[in-house]
């Protein structure tokens, strides 16, 4: 079953990533860009989140170690502007808040009342 908690997560994951994809190209990066191709990852994983019921647990870790590299990327990659860095930095906080919010809402264990245990 969908908590609400992953719906709110995988919403944020998606917009949070698009926001991302399309800065990178308002902001002339382009389509192989750092911000653009993590965008794209994000948002991805955003649908994914939003209409699986199974991978929750494992979305939320991928979206944890990209919103972690948002974060840290500006001090590894050359010729950001101040507000190519600043949107990294605030969408990496945003994306690993999420990640964490939404993988505290699935349990990992598969015992007697699953779905799968019948």
């Amino acid at each position: 079953m969908k908590t609400n908690k992953s719906k709110v997560a995988g919403s944020i994951s998606l917009i949070a990533g698009l926001w991302l994809a399309l800065s990178a190209l308002f902001m002339g990066f382009g389509l192989i860009s750092n911000a653009f191709i993590v965008g794209a990852l994000i948002a991805i994983a955003g649908v994914i989140e939003l209409n699986s019921v199974e991978a929750t647990t494992s979305v939320s870790w991928i979206n944890g170690i990209l919103g972690a590299w948002l974060l840290v990327s500006p001090m590894f990659l050359a010729g950001l502007t101040m507000s190519a860095t600043w949107n990294s930095v605030i969408l990496g906080l945003i994306v690993l808040g999420t990640a964490v919010y939404g993988g505290s809402s699935s349990s990992s264990s598969i015992g007697m009342g699953h779905p799968k245990m019948g």
